[in-house]
């Protein structure tokens, strides 16, 4: 459904002409009851009783204008809040985000945000995977000002702390485990925890406390049983300080482990010879922005709306 359709049923159901109400949105009276009638397809049901004589609403339009009046005002309002603020966002923005969310999807928020902040200015830049438990360092020390992130378990409670802010959650992922395409497992449509026990785990955030961990990279399986997880010196086995995402994919398909992951995370990342196995006893991940308690300003705030705005599902056509 468009707002166009909206505005034109709502000045309709005011007119109750259709001759006027095609004068007052400098339409042709053909194109206003092409509209109706699209919109009634779309609703379901007849929407204006028409004769005549007359136009008038139906019980089922009187609902909808109900509701598609209080949408259309909370609509309105909302741009004319988001224009003025628009005005007050310049500068710049450092923008954080992990490989797996995907470039395409990193792209869609900030080409969103850049459409309606032309004066400020956004440099992006990946983050390490085993930075993407403790996102403080990255946020309070260094020069990123938003970090777009997984927080496992459907909510941001997983990368929440005192000193930051966690935004609205943009998307949930399925959870799955990261194999290479000649393994057991991926064979299988879905696998459980339980199954991963005979298996080594590649986790290459061991720098950040336990309970975090457990909800990235479990220690046990639901039932108790201990999965094997690789130590810090996973490390050793890369030319890096810390593993890059190419890295995690590397060791997977070279035998050392397998990862748990996002089910998406090959979609963003093409990677021949492995496979995404989805996990169906871990909660989804959440993609949500995380920025300084201390450095929130327009421009932040602006941004995390214009994540939701870009991530919101269209419905115009549906």
């Amino acid at each position: 459904m468009e707002l166009r359709e909206v505005e034109v049923f709502l000045a309709l159901a005011e007119e109750l002409h259709f001759g006027r109400a095609a004068a007052r949105l400098r339409l042709t009276q053909g194109r206003v009851s092409q509209t109706i009638r699209a919109l009634e397809t779309e609703v379901g049901g007849s929407l204006f009783e028409r004769t005549n004589r007359q136009v008038r609403l139906t019980p089922l339009g009187a609902r909808f204008r109900e509701g598609a009046q209080r949408g259309y005002d909370e609509l309105r309002r909302a741009l004319r809040d988001t224009r003025a603020a628009a005005r007050n966002v310049t500068g710049r923005l450092s923008i954080a985000y992990l490989p797996s969310i995907g470039n395409d999807l990193v792209t869609r928020i900030v080409r969103t945000f850049e459409a309606g902040h032309p004066e400020c200015r956004v440099y992006l830049h990946t983050l390490f995977p085993s930075r993407k438990i403790d996102l403080e360092p990255t946020l309070l020390e260094g020069d990123t000002d938003i970090a777009l992130s997984w927080s496992p378990g459907g909510d941001g409670a997983a990368v929440a702390s005192p000193r930051l802010v966690v935004g609205p959650v943009l998307a949930e992922v399925p959870r799955a485990v990261l194999v290479p395409a000649d393994h057991p497992l991926a064979a299988y449509e879905s696998v459980s925890l339980e199954d991963l026990v005979d298996y080594v785990l590649i986790n290459p955030s061991n720098a950040a406390p336990q309970w975090q961990r457990e909800l990235w990279t479990p220690s046990v399986t639901p039932s108790g049983k201990r999965l094997r997880l690789t130590a810090d010196d996973v490390v050793a086995m890369t030319h890096h300080d810390e593993l890059t995402a190419d890295d995690v994919l590397t060791l997977v398909a070279r035998g050392h482990g397998l990862h748990l992951t996002v089910a998406t995370l090959l979609e963003h990342i093409p990677f021949p010879g492995l496979a995404a196995v989805p996990v169906r006893d871990m909660p989804p991940m959440a993609l949500v922005p995380v920025w300084s308690a201390t450095a929130e300003n327009p421009a932040i705030r602006a941004f995390a709306e214009a994540a939701v705005l870009a991530l919101t599902p269209a419905t115009s056509h549906d």
